[in-house]
């Protein structure tokens, strides 16, 4: 609603310039008005803005009531009144949209702008309050039609009775024929049409501006979406979409806005140049703060996608991918050093947290046995168990054991594993990308200067050298760090040295190192089995490294690191190897082998454990050993000559060591032995430990066998797989075997020989038999019996340990029998008649059971025993005639030779 007031037409310019405090009428410079004299000029009445004088227009007088009456002004009552303060009309004409009674007045603008926050029951009440207000203005309206139609038909009367008046006046020139008043009017019309539309005018120039932009706007829609479109697009991850609107953005941006762009006004009319010259210069700064968004926008993307360089799980693809969109954004920094560096880190943080995480769960294990003294006896029985899944070749049940020493195993083997697992994981993609960072695939798709490239490609040359460096310290870690594990020399220490030093471990093993990391309790058949493990998880792991060219040097501290594990473990192996075989004795336990009853199940025990631990030892130390001439024949691979030294010393020292404790387990009834709880035999032991007569009896068996059949074996397996030749080891080897033999065997036979012995010297000195008196024989004396059934009890011990050595045991009982019956006829005086049939007979008697076993020692003592009877024999007491007499003594040996076939049939000579 505009303000009407009657304003005198014929008012001067003096009061115009008083009453706005003004010189001229046309005034250039604005001049602040004290003491709030503007601020006194307007006021707001009842929600109206008012110009005290009279003059503001509908575009100064609007109602900033709210319409719903739900709140007391749609702005904030200070704000209003500031901008009122200041004449700011910009203010209500920006805000015209929030005026109902505006003709721009916009609903929608209106509800989100003034009651954003209004409730729907709220907005319900409002619309009805606004529906009444309505109603009653309305009817106000009629009510004022109504009121004034009276005053309406006047006003129509008296201007036709004015019509009327001036048709009937004459128009004369003095009065312009009746327009000069009208001429007066319009003057005065003009004059103030041009104070009261010049802002018109001037809004109008607005407005042409303001269609201006739309247009611009609508040009150059791409360009303001940008920054919505751009953001869409990072949400789903679409970098390409990205890159190339962004790109597409910035050519508008350049195109637009650069200096270039006032090229393309050549040809146009000086007022179009002048006019986008001024477009550029107005829009300028709304370019400027889409385009700083923008930025904005791909600093995030760029800041987002450099954190996805650091995530070690994406893959290589995906990192590549990465690199590439960062190239093409033209990063200062390299996206792909940047890659390289976290990856670095990362590796080698992972590779010192995993070890040590694993060490401790090893140490843990460690703390919780008992290791200030080795249980002999654990180790023993852990060993036994062993051999026996080895034989059957059921490694799940040597994997799933649940003693501590399988444990640490295990948990070494995981360190192996989890660190080669590692290596491989992470290595292969780092060298791939380091590789295609040398061969220059990542670069930057842009034109530089000469100078820039020349020192961006020596930047690159640093960087390519400093990422191969980086490859080779991963590699260099693992290897240190198994090395630190398994007590090796530094893998760097000889990365320098001499072929021939690389090739003789033994010659660099100056420094002793302790096998820490074999567990307490360890058996060497278990420490074969878990070592070949590891060796071979390290050897699949660095086969798979070098195959993927890592550079020589980067791979000298793998090299460097197999051999010297090889090594270690080979001297680890000998070392449990030659252990075990000295506590080897305690695994007998006097089982009889089911295939051969005469020796002791610990010989077939014997052959698997060295069989078993040689194999392992080969395996070990062929690893990576392959000469020309195995490929060419085909056949298996020769290993070093210090390699084949140190496995054959322990194998003859293990043999020696068991060799050595024999006595121990023979004579010594009060070992306590591995027992035999697990043997699954159906032959039950006949053998009582106790009985050291027995076990030495069955030592002698297993000795024998061990000589003819078991080291033979060994030896052709150890000499067919290592391609040597052990002969002169092998003759000392079964020295050794006959000497320990002559031992036992003696040791079994001086305890039958003085019993035997006691019973003949008993007999013949000390029955109180008088030799010189005695009467003619009637039969064998009873000593000679019981000597012979001594040696029947031998023959039946001896028959039912080993038949074997029955020959063997009765005619060394044999041969000293006779020389004690030698010795003691050496000690009479003198033979009677009597005396000298006697003794001829009880020795013929001997001779005649015994004469199998009779050895040509024994043979010839007969006949001294002979010689030395006639020696003693008294001649004066032959009573008649000799031959006769000897007749006699034939016919007594017969007859008791018939009587006794029974008692001495194990003596007769097998068919």
């Amino acid at each position: 609603m505009y303000k009407q007031q009657n304003q005198d037409p014929h008012l001067d310019e003096s009061q115009i310039l008083k009453h706005y405090q003004l010189d001229v009428l046309d005034p250039v410079v604005w001049t602040e008005e004290p003491d709030n004299r503007l601020s006194r000029r307007f006021s707001i009445i009842d929600g109206q803005l008012y110009s005290n004088n009279n003059l503001v227009d509908e575009r100064q007088s609007f109602n900033d009531s709210d319409p719903l009456g739900l709140k007391p002004s749609i702005f904030n009552n200070n704000e209003h009144i500031q901008h009122v303060a200041q004449g700011d009309y910009e203010f209500f004409k920006e805000q015209s949209q929030l005026f109902v009674s505006s003709k721009s007045f916009n609903s929608k603008v209106f509800l989100k702008a003034v009651h954003l926050d209004t409730s729907y029951g709220d907005l319900l009440v409002g619309a009805q309050k606004l529906r009444s207000t309505l109603d009653q203005k309305a009817e106000a309206l009629k009510k004022l039609v109504h009121d004034n139609f009276d005053g309406f038909v006047s006003a129509k009367n008296t201007i036709d009775t004015v019509y009327n008046e001036m048709k009937a006046k004459s128009l004369n020139e003095q009065e312009d024929y009746g327009i000069r008043a009208l001429d007066v009017a319009l003057t005065e019309a003009a004059a103030k049409a041009e104070q009261v539309f010049g802002p018109v005018l001037a809004n109008r120039t607005k407005a042409e501006k303001i269609r201006s932009t739309l247009s611009v706007l609508e040009k150059f829609k791409f360009f303001f979406s940008l920054p919505s479109t751009l953001m869409d697009s990072l949400k789903h991850q679409n970098y390409e979409m990205v890159i190339r609107d962004y790109k597409k953005g910035r050519v508008v941006m350049e195109s637009t806005l650069s200096p270039e762009s006032s090229d393309s006004a050549n040809g146009m009319t000086e007022r179009e140049t002048t006019e986008d010259t001024a477009l550029a210069a107005q829009y300028r700064k709304v370019f400027e703060k889409v385009w700083a968004e923008v930025e904005r926008i791909m600093a995030e993307m760029k800041e987002q996608l450099l954190k996805q360089l650091t995530e070690p799980w994406r893959p290589l693809d995906d990192q590549e991918r990465t690199i590439n969109i960062l190239l093409e954004l033209d990063i200062p920094d390299d996206p792909v050093w940047h890659y390289l560096d976290s990856q670095y880190n990362y590796i080698t943080n992972l590779f010192k947290e995993t070890y040590k995480e694993q060490v401790a769960k090893i140490e843990a294990l460690k703390k919780s046995v008992i290791t200030n003294d080795v249980d002999e006896r654990q180790v023993a029985k852990n060993l036994k168990d062993t051999i026996k899944i080895i034989s059957t070749r059921n490694f799940d049940a040597l994997t799933a054991r649940k003693s501590m020493d399988v444990q640490i195993w295990q948990a070494t083997l995981v360190i192996v594993k989890t660190l080669s697992d590692l290596l491989l994981r992470c290595l292969p993609d780092f060298w791939k990308l380091s590789k295609s960072f040398a061969e220059g695939k990542f670069q930057k798709n842009q034109t530089v200067l000469s100078t820039n490239r020349r020192r961006r490609q020596a930047m690159d040359l640093d960087k390519v050298k400093e990422a191969q460096k980086m490859a080779k310290g991963v590699i260099d870690l693992y290897a240190l760090l198994l090395s630190d594990f398994f007590n090796l020399s530094s893998p760097f220490e000889e990365q320098n040295a001499s072929s021939e030093s690389l090739q003789s471990p033994s010659l660099r093993s100056s420094k002793v190192y302790k096998n820490t990391f074999v567990p307490p309790h360890s058996d060497s058949v278990a420490a074969c089995f878990f070592l070949t493990k590891i060796v071979m998880e390290m050897c699949e792991c660095v086969n798979d490294i070098n195959a993927i060219n890592v550079a020589a040097e980067a791979s000298v501290a793998l090299s460097t690191l197999m051999e010297q594990t090889r090594w270690r473990f080979v001297e680890v192996l000998c070392d449990t190897w030659i252990t075990d075989a000295k506590n080897f004795y305690l695994l007998e336990d006097w089982t009889l082998d089911p295939d051969n009853r005469e020796i002791t199940t610990i010989l077939r025990t014997f052959h698997t454990f060295h069989k078993y631990n040689s194999r392992c030892a080969f395996k070990i130390a062929s690893l990576g050993f392959v000469s020309d001439t195995d490929e060419t024949k085909g056949g298996s691979p020769s290993i070093p000559p210090e390699y084949l030294e140190k496995i054959k010393g322990a194998f003859f020292k293990s043999i020696e060591a068991y060799l050595d404790r024999l006595p121990d387990l023979a004579s010594d009834s009060s070992v306590e032995r591995v027992d035999n709880k697990t043997t699954e035999s159906i032959f039950r032991p006949r053998i009582d430990p106790t009985d050291t007569e027995a076990t030495l009896l069955l030592t002698v068996s297993n000795l024998a066998n061990l000589k003819q059949y078991m080291i033979p074996r060994l030896v052709s397996q150890f000499e067919n797989a290592y391609r040597c030749k052990m002969a002169a080891e092998v003759s000392s080897l079964n020295e050794y075997v006959d000497q320990l033999d002559d031992i036992f065997f003696a040791d079994y036979m001086d305890r039958k020989k003085k019993a035997v012995s006691d019973i003949i010297r008993e007999g013949i000195l000390n029955s109180g038999i008088d030799w010189y008196k005695i009467a003619k024989p009637t039969e064998v004396h009873a000593f000679v019996y019981e000597a012979l059934l001594t040696l029947v009890m031998v023959h039946s011990q001896i028959s039912d340990i080993s038949k074997l050595l029955v020959n063997r045991a009765l005619s060394d009982l044999l041969d000293g029998m006779v020389q004690d019956c030698y010795d003691a006829f050496g000690q009479v005086e003198r033979f009677g008649m009597g005396g000298m049939l006697q003794a001829v007979l009880d020795i013929k008697v001997m001779d005649q059971i015994l004469t199998q076993y009779a050895t040509p020692k024994a043979q010839e003592i007969f006949t001294n025993i002979y010689k030395k009877i006639e020696e003693l024999y008294d001649p004066s007491q032959r009573a008649g005639n000799l031959e006769a007499e000897l007749n006699s003594v034939r016919g007594l040996l017969v007859n008791s030779l018939q009587n006794t076939g029974l008692q001495f049939l194990c003596f007769k000579k097998s068919k």
